[in-house]
């Protein structure tokens, strides 16, 4: 099935998760309609899908179970209602029949979190380039892409390159970047009087205690909604329940309120709430009970450990709903290029799977037309 004498010149700038997706997904199709008249090259300084590894802390969260596309996008706090349309054309289930194809076996966790059998981030990276490598017309290059002058010779270009020192390279496509903010970070809080490494549970979420401020799953979802806020910042975390904490009171008005505020957090942490000012539970007023129901910290800055997610991006409304270009014809955006971002448990992976198949589509309908 060949179309036309000159090879398709196809540029694909980033080897991480969307753009290899991306690649894996236009050669197959090209393989299925036994069209051969193409040169897929991906770009990347870097080795191939070495963003892939430290996902899911080394074992690779590739997507979530959840199945209904509207609860699964109010997992994204910026990019929720572009997605309706990407999803629709590629979902968690079809990523996961994509993966098994190539000898990927998942299984989920009562969290909704789905990982590879081999609980391997390598085992990922490892059988999706054995199978890229299959292809005879297509090659990696490890060459830096740093402008549209540099991709003047190819017909078709995809842009996923990830977050990370992209401005340029977007900016010479004419493109708007909303600009790049930390998320699913920890964060650093104003004077930390409290014990390092001791893990809390709230009813907002788990977090832990680090030196300069708190870290785990609920700081990394705070830091991803207030991502676009100017620091610094005040947060409330709910503890517990206050009135609990009150029946608790009633049937032990003489032990200490540390003591008793011991039963709903960890103790370093309940001494640290009370400070000084340790004393009998019959003593304290109610309004100071609720107080300690709730932890108030002021943000200052984001921390150093987290995932490896920014907010921002290529303007959203720049792209059609295939993310190709409305200024260039032959342009197309996928992954953590685009402004879209989303909570940890697989979301961020999943948009680099969907953005990544709906541009292989459509760059396959284009070479073909």
């Amino acid at each position: 099935m060949e179309h036309c004498l000159k090879p398709s010149r196809i540029a694909i700038v980033g080897a991480g998760p969307s753009g290899m997706y991306c690649a894996l997904n236009i050669l197959s199709k090209f393989t299925e309609l036994s069209f051969n008249n193409y040169k897929l090259t991906v770009f990347d300084k870097a080795p191939a899908l070495r963003t892939l590894l430290p996902t899911g802390n080394g074992r690779c969260n590739i997507t979530n179970s959840i199945s209904d596309v509207r609860e699964f996008c109010a997992n994204y706090p910026r990019g929720e209602k572009f997605l309706y349309s990407i999803f629709s054309k590629h979902f968690s289930y079809d990523s996961l029949d994509f993966f098994n194809s190539i000898g990927i076996k998942t299984y989920a966790q009562d969290d909704g979190r789905i990982f590879p059998v081999s609980n391997s981030a390598k085992d990922v990276k490892d059988k999706m380039l054995n199978e890229f490598f299959k292809y005879k017309n297509a090659k990696l290059s490890n060459k830096k892409i740093e402008s549209r002058a540099d991709l003047k010779d190819f017909d078709f270009i995809v842009i996923a390159c990830g977050s990370r020192g992209v401005d340029n390279l977007i900016s010479s496509f004419n493109h708007s970047v909303v600009e790049f903010k930390p998320a699913l970070c920890a964060l650093n809080i104003e004077n930390n009087i409290y014990p390092k490494g001791v893990s809390v549970q709230s009813l907002d979420g788990d977090f832990i205690f680090t030196d300069k401020g708190i870290s785990g799953p609920l700081a990394f979802k705070i830091s991803s909604i207030n991502s676009r806020k100017t620091m610094p910042y005040e947060i409330k975390i709910r503890l517990f329940d206050a009135q609990n904490l009150i029946d608790e009171i009633k049937l032990n008005p003489k032990k200490s309120i540390t003591n008793i505020l011991s039963k709903f957090v960890p103790k370093s942490f309940a001494q640290a709430l009370v400070q000084d000012d340790d004393k009998n539970c019959c003593e304290v007023s109610k309004l100071k009970l609720e107080e300690y129901s709730n932890l108030n910290l002021k943000v200052v800055s984001h921390g150093l450990n987290g995932e490896i997610v920014n907010s921002g991006g290529v303007k959203l409304d720049e792209l059609d709903k295939n993310c190709r270009s409305k200024i260039h014809n032959n342009l197309w955006f996928c992954g953590e290029v685009l402004d879209i971002d989303g909570f940890c448990g697989g979301f961020n992976l999943q948009n680099c799977w969907s953005s990544a198949y709906c541009v292989a589509q459509d760059v396959v309908k284009s070479c073909l037309g």
